[in-house]
């Protein structure tokens, strides 16, 4: 459920980012308070990543569970970190087609869509565009409720890179890696409850490439489903934290906002060949012929 955060994190990206003034670059200079880590276990002693990433899927509700989800609507409370911006964000969703809006004071309107793998995004600052390469192939993994579940719809290798301990828990990290596109993302697992806690990234856009870590944290339960409600993507001078304040699933959604802006005509437009002339119009032969019987008939007054 990162489409709605790749949207901002796109927008915020054409903007320069937005700055948070001399408050947000102190920040980003504070020492981070250092966790005691164990050293990690060797090469050979990794657990394989698919049966890592299968286990996050049972822990998530199972397979079956998430099979069934064909649409959802989603709502977030949207904040830039140490910025003092806030704003929030809806999505729409059916399948792989979808449409998502974020409005943030100062920045304007943001939405972004997809309909039959075509994805594109309209903000202020860039206007209209459809994504293609990367950005594309980003933008659609985004597309996916549980990349655990999903992974080979995206990518084709999967590997364990990493286990170590931290803090009393053991963390294993899984890199997925997608030959085509050169897309990589690495999910960070907390074993003891095979919940994904981090995803590390590059985002790309029009402007560039960052690197991005989105932490995931307030899982709740819907429907049997258990999804991260909080998620704060850290681009190292920003942070873009989203709250979903609203799910519901298997919804009847508003189909007609997934395409492309104008590249369909509206829903209730209809092609010149289904015109139809009003139930009581007569064409031009058929009123002639209404005229010579009304001639002939006798006069009803004589």
């Amino acid at each position: 459920m990162r489409r709605l955060q790749v949207l901002c994190l796109t927008a915020l990206m054409a903007l320069g980012g937005c700055d948070g003034g001399e408050a947000k670059k102190a920040e980003a200079t504070k020492a981070t308070p250092a966790t005691e880590a164990k050293p990690a276990e060797a090469a050979n002693a990794l657990p394989d990543a698919a049966e890592l990433l299968a286990k996050v899927v049972e822990a998530s509700g199972g397979a079956a569970k998430l099979d069934a989800i064909k649409s959802f609507y989603q709502e977030m409370q949207v904040e830039i970190l140490g910025a003092g911006i806030s704003g929030a964000g809806k999505t729409w969703s059916k399948g792989d087609d979808f449409y998502l809006e974020i409005t943030l004071p100062g920045v304007g309107v943001s939405t972004g869509g997809g309909k039959a793998g075509k994805l594109w995004t309209l903000d202020p600052i860039q206007g209209l565009r459809e994504l293609s390469g990367k950005e594309a192939a980003m933008a659609e993994m985004g597309t996916s409720l549980n990349i655990a579940h999903d992974w080979k719809r995206f990518f084709d290798k999967a590997e364990t890179t990493k286990v170590e301990e931290v803090g009393g828990k053991k963390f294993a990290e899984v890199t997925l890696t997608a030959s085509k596109s050169g897309n990589s993302v690495t999910l960070r697992i907390d074993l003891g409850d095979h919940r994904v806690v981090s995803q590390r990234l590059k985002q790309f856009s029009s402007m560039g490439e960052i690197p991005v870590e989105v932490t995931l944290s307030d899982y709740r339960q819907q429907d049997g489903v258990w999804f991260a409600f909080e998620q704060v993507a850290d681009m190292k001078l920003q942070k873009l934290k989203t709250t979903t304040t609203k799910l519901e699933l298997n919804v009847p959604v508003d189909e007609t906002k997934f395409a492309i802006p104008g590249s369909e005509p509206p829903g209730d437009a209809k092609a010149p060949g289904d015109a139809k002339a009003p139930g009581d119009a007569q064409a031009p032969g058929d009123a002639k012929a209404d005229a010579k019987a009304e001639a002939k008939a006798p006069d009803a007054k004589k």
